[in-house]
């Protein structure tokens, strides 16, 4: 039994070994792995994302958001706090903890980074998405910026480890088109697809690795 007390030392350990591209695979099959399709990109971007964890008395949650509509690649999508890396971001990690601050009001002193997960190349943003993953020793308090975020979505970790959870759907996009046959993830109603899902499905792994 995975108890508060340990959970997070586990985490960390566990963050040492990572599951990789494989995790990735099984939510998009269709797509090459990013250690392949870095090989074609030019001049990618460097972006990261924060996957915010917390203990609520009696579960495990995590934090996604819910991005504002706009005219780009991933208007209105679920994600994880974070953004693309600035001149001023002494590393990646400095970048996701800014953005995270900036998007959703929690600042750097009550986060605590256990390690992070597998990089994700994203081919139609032409972003490299660097994965950290921290947790919060209290219950958060959100500070919204309204241009950006739409919502805050929270939802318990066990939810991820449910295979009823984990679906195949057709999912707009931006520009009017709809892929078919996507597999996803759906927590609160919401579908979590994409990079976020890869993501999240290599959390799943290493969950199912501590018996979570």
């Amino acid at each position: 039994m995975v108890t508060d007390r340990n959970f997070f030392v586990q985490l960390q350990l566990e963050l040492t070994n990572l599951p990789g591209e494989s995790a990735h695979l099984e939510m998009f099959p269709l797509r090459k792995v990013t250690s392949e399709a870095l090989k074609a990109s030019v001049g990618h971007r460097i972006s990261a994302v924060l996957t915010l964890i917390y203990f609520d008395t009696s579960s495990f949650q995590i934090i996604l958001i819910e991005r504002q509509d706009y005219d780009g690649n991933h208007s209105g999508q679920i994600g994880f706090p974070g953004g693309k890396k600035e001149m001023s971001d002494a590393s990646e990690l400095a970048a996701a903890l800014r953005e995270t601050f900036e998007e959703i009001g929690i600042p750097e002193n009550k986060i605590t980074i256990l390690g992070k997960l597998t990089d994700v190349y994203i081919p139609v943003s032409n972003f490299l998405v660097h994965p950290f993953v921290g947790y919060l020793k209290k219950i958060p308090k959100y500070l919204i910026d309204a241009r950006e975020v739409k919502s805050v979505l929270q939802f318990d970790l066990k939810e991820l480890l449910n295979e009823k959870n984990k679906i195949v759907t057709n999912v707009k996009i931006g520009n009017g088109n709809t892929l078919k046959n996507v597999p996803a993830f759906i927590a609160n109603e919401q579908i979590i697809w994409g990079a976020t899902a890869l993501m999240l499905n290599e959390l799943k792994i290493i969950l199912k690795r501590l018996n979570f």
